[in-house]
């Protein structure tokens, strides 16, 4: 590592800046499903994502071309990867999730996706051997009871009265495509820049895209356009595609899949912000309980990887 390197990796600009990006990742995301259950009626899963990655496209390829040029022999030798990105947090995560949308109860859905950091931390224990300190197992058991009892309302019965749907199905193949597309990012050389990376997953994920969108359009799917549904095309590809996926990638590279994934946990956290702002719900004490075991389960699991550094911090200056 060169001096340069050392010194950005202790510099106070990378030691809260990747953290405020993935929390921004999981605040774009909360509006998501909000926006997926919306459209779910007018447009087909494959159709509202296939219209968020053309729309994130449009945005990314007169930003990143010429470095996406520049880069390009190094996004080639790493190939087989970058298909496997695109497949896994483009193409079919994308459309489980929009396809689960169809069916599950927003609770179901956010209950299911508070999983994915322990999948992710299983995974990179299978692939990578990545091991746990004491502190972070407590604070992944912290944050997920939080985000449980956000999502329950503080409430037992509600978990107890949980039905499990048809819809459930994809949300659980949701959630191990995500945890797959965040630990691969692990795998990804150091030297390439995020807007690049960024970039080559999505064009990977449309060369899947494309034709799922053209053989559903032809067998009749739905495909209702609206000023407002074009709206909403529009903000699933601009804020939960370009910016939190970009948020979520350099949120990764810089800290790690296993303490990254507990920013998903802010979700709910989130969830409850929008509505107090926007729907005029009130706060109730079961959400400031919720939200603060899952804050104190990040702070947990953030020093206690101090023990288990996840990656070098060098990739965050790309």
């Amino acid at each position: 590592m060169t001096q340069a390197s050392r010194e950005l990796t202790h510099s106070p600009r990378t030691t809260w800046l990747p953290y405020v990006m993935l929390a921004g990742a999981s605040l774009f995301w909360a509006g998501n499903a909000i926006t997926g259950r919306a459209l779910r009626g007018d447009i087909s899963p494959v159709g509202i994502n296939f219209g968020r990655w053309l729309v994130a496209l449009v945005i990314l390829l007169p930003l990143t071309y010429r470095a996406l040029v520049a880069q390009w022999p190094l996004v080639r030798a790493n190939g087989r990867l970058f298909l496997a990105l695109g497949l896994t947090g483009v193409t079919i995560f994308q459309t489980c999730l929009y396809l689960a949308l169809q069916t599950t109860t927003a609770i179901n859905s956010t209950l299911f996706f508070s999983l994915t950091p322990v999948v992710i931390v299983a995974l990179s224990w299978v692939l990578w051997r990545e091991r746990l300190t004491r502190p972070q197992i407590l604070g992944i058991l912290l944050s997920l009871i939080g985000a449980l009892f956000l999502i329950m309302q503080g409430k037992l019965a509600h978990l107890l009265a949980f039905q499990f749907n048809q819809g459930d199905l994809w949300m659980v193949l949701a959630v191990i495509l995500w945890a797959i597309y965040s630990v691969l990012l692990k795998k990804l050389p150091p030297t390439l820049a995020q807007p690049v990376i960024l970039t080559a997953t999505v064009l990977a994920g449309m060369l899947f895209l494309l034709p799922a969108f053209i053989i559903t359009t032809l067998a009749g799917a739905t495909l209702h356009l609206t000023p407002l549904n074009g709206l909403g095309i529009l903000y699933v590809g601009i804020f939960p595609s370009v910016l939190a996926f970009l948020f979520w990638n350099r949120g990764v590279s810089v800290i790690g899949p296993n303490k990254a994934g507990m920013y998903l946990h802010l979700m709910p956290v989130f969830g409850a912000i929008l509505s107090f702002l926007f729907l005029d719900e009130g706060l109730a004490v079961y959400h400031l309980i919720g939200a603060a075991l899952v804050f104190g389960g990040i702070v947990l699991m953030s020093r206690g990887a101090a023990a288990s550094q996840d990656i070098s911090a060098t990739n965050f200056t790309n």
